[in-house]
């Protein structure tokens, strides 16, 4: 089967940014992708104000989720929707959920970002707890080929998330991400590849890139990565379409030549 990361420079502007992901899903669709990957943001990147006060929704009820669950059905795909803006118990701050959705558009299930952006680099603070309610649990789902793990951007510096319970025996994980410029080129494909070869599993990649709302630039490099650390697919700017078939054969005899997992003595149990 294949799979397939879509990358976007998002806007302010929902519409606009929906209206250029159905372009991106046609393409996908007709690359023969079974799922695809959207990027973190992808409906939505502008001031935080504005994400909270008009594009957070309630959960399974808006125009984002509605135009996900539309479009899974009408191109026949799978389709795991980067973050969505969804609104939880405090008005003031928003949940970035990651909705799986099957190809009949029926959602199975989702993700909420664990690990929130609260660093400063080059002078400049990103604060995502000041509008964003961090989740507590990790995700993995069973689809028909495989089963995935659920991680969105910032997760992937932790690689102890890729070693609970939940991400037992997966096959794929799935990072959508808007990495800034400067710890992208310092470290992102470092951190993809690190966690593809240390749990022997395909990593699926989608990224924002560019500028937007005049403010953030974000890194791109949407990508695919085997389980034993080779780039399948990489785009490194620009709006479009990355892709490589997931091959089970290459994963089962990767872990039986180099069985590293059955190999843990430290445990971790959450």
């Amino acid at each position: 089967m294949k799979v397939a990361a879509i990358q976007m420079n998002s806007s302010d502007s929902v519409s606009d940014n929906l209206n250029l992901l159905d372009s991106l899903l046609a393409e996908a669709s007709q690359q023969d992708s079974n799922l695809v990957l959207l990027p973190e943001n992808f409906a939505f990147m502008g001031h935080p104000k504005q994400l909270v006060e008009e594009v957070m929704e309630d959960f399974n009820d808006g125009p984002i989720q509605s135009f996900i669950a539309d479009k899974a059905k009408e191109y026949g795909l799978w389709i795991v929707a980067g973050s969505i803006p969804i609104k939880n118990h405090d008005q003031s701050k928003s949940l970035a959920r990651c909705l799986i959705v099957d190809a009949s558009g029926t959602l199975v299930s989702y993700y909420d970002k664990i690990h929130l952006f609260d660093v400063i680099v080059n002078g400049k603070t990103y604060s995502e707890s000041s509008y964003i309610e961090p989740g507590n649990t990790p995700v993995s789902v069973q689809t028909p080929w495989f089963k995935l793990g659920l991680s969105i951007c910032y997760d992937v510096r932790f690689p102890e998330l890729y070693r609970s319970k939940a991400y037992q025996d997966i096959d794929l994980i799935v990072v959508p991400a808007a990495f800034t410029a400067e710890t992208g080129q310092a470290h992102w494909q470092t951190l993809l590849t690190s966690r593809a070869i240390e749990n022997l599993c395909y990593v699926l990649a989608s990224a924002q890139w560019g500028k937007h709302y005049g403010q953030r630039t974000t890194y791109g490099h949407s990508m695919i990565i085997d389980p034993w650390g080779e780039v399948k697919d990489l785009l490194p700017t620009g709006n479009g379409v990355v892709s490589s078939e997931i091959n089970t054969e290459l994963l089962a005899e990767t872990r039986e030549k180099f069985p590293a997992l059955s190999h843990r003595k430290i445990k971790i149990n959450d």
